[in-house]
């Protein structure tokens, strides 16, 4: 014969003493003890506006919504509870699903067995332990899949990534591949043209980091202000870049046109109108030195002396 106790045994009375405790409970909840008015009111009036937040049935993306809400109802109906036990029941009866309620069922066979029972803030920890870490992990792991930059900054971006990769305990292989995939566009095609993929997560963050500010710095000083909108540049041409940026910046030579964030290598029309240097032949502004007037004046001048001087030396 085993020594060990008849395990239907125990279920069937753990199962009663729960359906007794649940019975009490309601009572209580109904005809309160007799209590001083100020402590009958205040209990009262948590009871009011506290929701029972009923059964959690395994569905691990609303588990912190229903964590949270249970904590707040037992500290709501905290004086109802006698003791741990009471406490420790009324909070794992409430565990169910596949995962949860055998947990849950394993726990309170432990606890009635050994005849103690954890505390509330032990039970807390050990719940959390067990359920929170891998919700959040699979909330993680689901936002950071379509996780687009779109106009959103380079460092706010790679910050958050990062956290949502950490979070989700995403592996460095998967976590690239999805940095690459999800990043902007743009700053994606200059990693590839430029050869500077990384497979480490953090040299492959910072070369991203590195691409997209050089980016965003080159777009702020063509005029087109905050990197984090897409918006056209509105600059009318022949209005100088030195009045329209706050850094000073004076272009000597054609500038690229103005377009979307992070958009380089794109020309406006009416560019040249916008030139301000100085031309080569004349030293006058407004004009590069291949469309100077004066310039195809000198040289026409200079070619009919030419053919002047090689006029006379055949006559002589």
């Amino acid at each position: 014969m085993s020594s060990q106790p008849d395990m239907n045994a125990i279920l069937h009375a753990m199962h009663t003493q729960i359906a007794t405790l649940t019975l009490q409970l309601a009572e209580l909840q109904t005809n309160p003890p007799v209590a001083t008015p100020s402590v009958e009111k205040k209990f009262n009036k948590k009871v009011e506006i506290i929701a029972d937040p009923g059964a959690f049935e395994g569905d691990r993306a609303q588990f912190a919504e229903w964590w949270i809400k249970l904590q707040i109802w037992v500290k709501a109906n905290w004086d109802t509870f006698a003791d741990d036990f009471e406490v420790a029941t009324v909070v794992l009866s409430r565990l169910k699903g596949p995962v949860a309620g055998r947990y849950a069922q394993v726990r309170l066979q432990e606890c009635y067995t050994a005849g103690v029972w954890p505390t509330w803030e032990d039970l807390k920890k050990e719940i959390e332990k067990y359920f929170k870490p891998q919700a959040d992990r699979d909330w993680a792991r689901q936002q950071i899949r379509s996780f687009k930059q779109g106009n959103m900054r380079t460092d706010d971006y790679i910050t958050r990534f990062l956290a949502l990769s950490i979070q989700g305990g995403l592996g460095n292989e998967h976590a690239v591949e999805l940095l690459e995939r999800n990043v902007n566009p743009r700053i994606a095609e200059q990693i590839y043209l430029q050869d500077t993929r990384n497979k480490n997560l953090s040299l492959a963050a910072e070369e991203v980091h590195r691409v997209g500010r050089a980016m965003e710095l080159y777009q702020m000083h063509q005029g087109g202000g905050s990197t984090t909108k897409n918006n056209k540049s509105q600059r009318r041409p022949g209005l100088s870049n030195q009045h329209k940026n706050s850094h000073g910046f004076k272009p000597f030579r054609l500038q690229p046109g103005q377009g979307a964030p992070m958009d380089i290598g794109a020309v406006q029309e009416g560019q040249m109108c916008r030139f301000k240097g100085n031309c080569y032949n004349c030293g006058q502004e407004g004009h590069m030195s291949r469309d100077c007037r004066k310039g195809a004046q000198a040289a026409q001048q200079k070619n009919n002396q030419g053919r002047q001087a090689c006029q006379l030396e055949s006559e002589y």
